[in-house]
């Protein structure tokens, strides 16, 4: 068994709270295989256990989506859950993708019980810190409920929650991910 190294934790860092008003997600079939990537040794310096330092791999044509979210609506949570010794993290990302039009209505339908990789990242813009939801072995899946809202107040479209368990938080590390062009842009 390897020792365990911690480190002094004397300056916190990104202590901005949020998450930005955007998300990527993937369906898992648009990998090639081994294509998405997780934290792998060697784990030479501090935070390499938790840094996926390779970029992901997709199928010809595919690439992740863009998905626009509703603005002080979002959110990572992770509370650790299970026994002692045997812990892990239920990460949770609440979204809100507002509107009720057929294009989001079908994007529901297909994004239903289908395993995902997710990225979602901080709202520490410059930081560049993005949070990845799914792996190689565990993926994420989303859950999506929808509302009107009254006339009178609320608010009207999809609030999802991506739900993924793991041992720790995974940060994406391998720069700006590739992302679909839409169609009517060149």
């Amino acid at each position: 068994m390897a020792d365990i190294v911690l480190q002094n934790l004397r300056e916190p860092q990104n202590t901005g709270s949020g998450v930005a008003d955007y998300v990527y997600l993937a369906p898992v079939a648009w990998f090639e295989d081994h294509g998405i990537k997780c934290p792998k040794a060697p784990f030479n310096d501090p935070g390499d256990e938790v840094v996926i330092k390779e970029a992901h791999v997709f199928k010809d044509g595919k690439a992740f989506v863009r998905v626009d979210l509703a603005p002080e609506n979002n959110q990572l949570n992770a509370p650790s859950i299970g026994d002692l010794m045997f812990q892990k993290f239920d990460q949770s990302l609440e979204i809100f993708i507002p509107g009720s039009y057929a294009v989001v209505h079908e994007f529901a339908k297909r994004i239903l019980n289908k395993p995902l990789v997710v990225l979602q990242k901080d709202s520490n813009c410059p930081a560049n810190m993005w949070y990845q939801l799914g792996c190689d072995c565990v993926y994420a899946w989303i859950k999506m409920d929808f509302t009107t809202g009254t006339t009178k107040e609320g608010k009207k479209g999809y609030k999802g929650t991506v739900s993924y368990t793991n041992g720790y938080i995974q940060l994406y590390g391998a720069g700006i991910p590739p992302v679909l062009v839409d169609s009517d842009e060149s």
